[in-house]
């Protein structure tokens, strides 16, 4: 009896391009997730702001005058989370720091009309920029 010592498996070319393959899903996924999480920061940065601007407006409505960066921070009707409070100062973001916000006051006192809130916004370009919120004051 004759018998065929042949082995059954996968040729080196087809091994290489299921390798190949896999590779090239890879690099698409990492690019979808590194937009989605750039997103998901700048939908957090611009939520934060937004809830600046309201206590400051909230604040305005109470006390009579826009509130100062401490007077927010020690503000009770609406309480701040304690890491936007932790971010929040008079020096713009930046490239080393994103997630500061600056909080600035329209116009002088006793003639303030509004507050803004500059934060960072990364774009899926890679375009990164300023933006910000404006309370409906006007001479912002």
């Amino acid at each position: 009896m004759i018998s065929s010592n042949k082995t059954k498996g996968f040729t080196l070319v087809e091994l290489l391009i299921v390798i190949v393959v896999i590779a090239i899903l890879a690099a698409i996924s990492i690019a979808a997730y590194n937009g989605v999480s750039n997103k998901a920061r700048d939908s957090e940065r611009l939520a934060s702001a937004r809830d600046i601007i309201n206590a400051a407006a909230v604040y305005n409505s109470e006390k009579g005058h826009w509130p100062t960066i401490a007077e927010l921070g020690s503000f009770n009707t609406i309480r701040l989370p304690d890491q936007v409070k932790s971010r929040l100062g008079t020096t713009a973001p930046s490239p080393t720091d994103k997630s500061k916000y600056l909080y600035e006051l329209c116009g002088t006192a006793p003639n303030v009309t509004g507050a803004k809130v500059t934060y960072w916004k990364e774009a899926i370009d890679g375009h990164e920029a300023h933006e910000k919120i404006v309370s409906s004051g006007s001479g912002c």
